[in-house]
């Protein structure tokens, strides 16, 4: 019986297959921290997150599914100026507006629900409010710190970046793991790369369409040892989706507890012909939330 036969037998009712309360995140272990710690030979840390502005891309669709991210200065320093007293010091302070599914970002499990639940088994009834998910969100999720596995598919090809709607086939992500001379070890974050950020300073061409990965691929890793699967897209696996039937977030986030972790700025990994580094990736806390900006680095 093949690995995926043998997560399939053990599906529930739900056709969920990891049911860790921590989803995939629950192969992370103590030991999995300290071998990966042990890759770090020259502690130089690159930077895999993207500045979030108002003039960033909006997302697939623009403010018509993803409230865009905005700053607005809410007291300047001559509104908070204080008296003599203070010896001349004020400040000044901002609202921060936004969907945390722009920009670089942490997927929570409530973020899908495929038949009205979520990861878990708890239903959208029972765990959505008006101020937030009370199942599966934001503010239960661990720090990520562990193996990172970059795959430069586009690289591979010889190319820049994928095309659009491009689809990355099973074949090829064993053939990039392969080509590596590793093996995707339990509690790996897995980065994948199209190239699409590349077009992130032109919002129009980089919301046009996305290359992306496989579901057959997608369930490889995970079968592998997989904790979390990121990319350098909008939604890992392409848009427009190929098959809704059949979708990368449904079978991660819902069916086995993957994380997955998008619009990552793979080119500094790319620039240091990194394989396997040190991961970390710290999602807010934020109560009730779907997602969460983050600020990944990779430490060489």
């Amino acid at each position: 019986m093949t690995t995926a036969q043998t997560a399939a037998s053990t599906a529930d009712v739900h056709g969920q297959v990891e049911r860790h309360p921590q989803g995939a995140l629950g192969r992370i272990t103590a030991e999995t921290v300290r071998r990966a710690s042990a890759l770090v030979q020259t502690g130089e840390v690159l930077d895999l997150g993207s500045t979030l502005s108002a003039e960033m891309p909006q997302g697939i669709g623009g403010d018509k599914i993803f409230f865009p991210f905005k700053t607005v200065r809410y007291r300047s320093s001559p509104d908070i100026v204080r008296g003599e007293e203070f010896a001349g010091t004020s400040f000044s302070t901002e609202i921060v507006m936004g969907t945390p599914h722009v920009g670089t970002h942490l997927d929570a499990f409530c973020h899908v629900q495929l038949d009205g639940r979520v990861y878990g088994g708890a239903t959208a009834a029972e765990a959505e409010g008006d101020f937030g998910w009370r199942a599966q969100a934001m503010e239960g999720i661990k720090p990520i710190v562990t193996r990172g596995v970059f795959l430069d598919i586009a690289g591979d090809r010889g190319v820049e970046r994928l095309p659009d709607f491009d689809e990355i086939p099973l074949a090829e992500v064993q053939a990039a793991v392969e080509q590596r001379g590793i093996t995707i070890e339990p509690g790996d974050a897995v980065l994948v790369r199209t190239g699409k950020m590349l077009h992130f300073d032109d919002p129009a061409a980089f919301v046009a369409g996305q290359p992306g990965l496989s579901v057959d691929a997608a369930i490889w890793l995970y079968d592998q040892g997989m904790a979390v699967l990121g990319a350098d897209n909008t939604s890992v696996e392409p848009q427009p989706v190929v098959d809704w039937a059949r979708n990368l977030h449904v079978e991660m986030l819902y069916r086995r507890g993957v994380h997955l972790l998008e619009w990552v700025d793979l080119e500094p990994l790319r620039a240091a012909g990194a394989t396997t580094f040190l991961f970390t990736c710290l999602p807010l806390k934020i109560k009730g939330a779907t997602g969460s900006w983050v600020r990944p680095i990779a430490i060489l």
